[in-house]
Formats: C-alpha cells, structure tokens, sequence
C-alpha cells in the first residue's frame, strides 16, 4: 500500500495505459461516469462550478461536461503526466473553455472560489491509513459551498469476510474474460499491494471525522461503490 498517506502519482506510461486498463478491471466504469453525472445534474444549478479531484484522463469531466453545457470544472491531479492527458481529451471534446487545471494534491492546494459541488473517482482507495483518508476528505469538504454535494467513488470492503471473498473471486473471474491471464493476476497482484480497502462503518467513521453527514451509497458493483455526502 502506499505509505505517505497520498493518491498514487501516474507517470507517462501508466497515464497512457490507464483508460484502457481501468475498463478492463471496471467493468461498469463508464456506467458509474453517467450515475455520477446524472446524480449531479438532478442537484445542481445549470451555471454550477465543480471541483473535480484525481481528475486522471478526464473521463468524468467529458462525461459531466457534455451532459450539462454551463457547467465549469476545476481539474486537480498530483500527476502532470495524467492532467496532460485530461487537457487533451477536454480540448478533444471541445470543452478546454470550460476547466481550469492544478497539478497538486488537494491537501495543499489553494482556490480563489469554493465550489458547488466535489468528486473523487477512485482516488481515496490509493490512500493508507484512517487518518490519511480523513485528512483527505476534509480537504474536499474545505473547499464547497454549504449544502453542496460531494461525490466519490472506490474499492470497498464488505462487512462480511465470507462476502469479500466472494466478491473478489467473482471479479477476477469477470476480469479474466478481458484479459490474459498473466496480466490479470498482475493487476490482481497490484491491486492487493495498493488499494487501502475500508469497510462501511470504517468508511462513516472517516467521513464523520471530516465533517460530513453519512453517506448515501449511489453505486455498487462486485467491490466498486460510489457515495455522496453534503457539505454543511
């Protein structure tokens, strides 16, 4: 697991790889892109400004922009190499107009706005450690406006040992069918090594400590979950 308590950092090689791998290892990805975006849209104002952290290659922000034409984005990634790669597929997508990039980790970064709404898409789950989390979370929450929604999504870990066991044979064998074998007990390796996997009153904890109200669960599939809370 990582030890400095931060996402993990994409250089060049997995930045290109990542779109690819990520569909391969989640299936419903592009499913949990448009629950997010749709979530949102049901929420927020046409003309809202959203703070979008671990932004990797852009995929929520085409996903969220085209959905909502006024939306603006403002994009965070430690990676350089990942935002490179998030400003290519926003200006693909005719979209540059509307986001602003910072290459920073969002416990150090500095805004001149709070924002309307917040989304973390698989980033937390690179963090080790309770306290690391909630240091994160109360990063994100720092920066909205009262009453605004924060989304996120990760690997989580069922209450039940017998049930993470479970879920995790059956995503392998669903991954199995979208990669070599080879490959996918590799990425199965990695993923042991490096996802902080929490458990849901592990995760009320974390979220609670940070200041926000429970959560409500959005999203679920085999290990992936996604969640929103509310600003107070």
């Amino acid at each position: 697991m990582p030890k400095n308590g931060s996402p993990q950092r994409f250089d060049a090689e997995r930045a290109a790889a990542y779109d690819d791998r990520i569909r391969r290892l989640a299936p419903g990805y592009d499913l949990l892109q448009s629950t997010v975006a749709s979530v949102l849209a049901a929420r927020l104002p046409d003309d809202a400004h959203l703070l979008v952290v671990g932004a990797g290659t852009g995929a929520e922000i085409v996903t969220m922009g085209r959905n909502v034409s006024r939306w603006q984005f403002t994009a965070v990634d430690p990676s350089p190499d990942m935002l490179d790669r998030c400003r290519s597929r926003v200006a693909e997508a005719g979209l540059a107009p509307r986001v602003e990039y910072v290459c920073d980790r969002i416990e150090d970064a500095s805004f001149p706005r709070r924002f309307d709404a917040a989304t973390s898409l698989l980033v937390a789950h690179f963090i080790d450690g309770d306290a690391a989390k909630q240091r994160y979370f109360h990063a994100l929450a720092g920066w909205l406006r009262p009453d605004a929604p924060l989304v996120w999504a990760d690997l989580y870990r069922p209450t039940s040992d017998g049930a993470y066991r479970t879920l995790w044979a059956a995503w392998r064998e669903q991954t199995g069918a979208r990669m070599e074998a080879d490959a996918a007990a590799r990425a199965f390796e990695r993923i042991d090594e490096g996802i902080s996997f929490v458990r849901p009153a592990t995760l009320h904890q974390i979220v609670a400590d940070a200041g926000l109200p429970p959560p409500v669960p959005l999203y679920q599939h085999l290990l992936w979950g996604a969640w929103m809370s509310t600003a107070a």
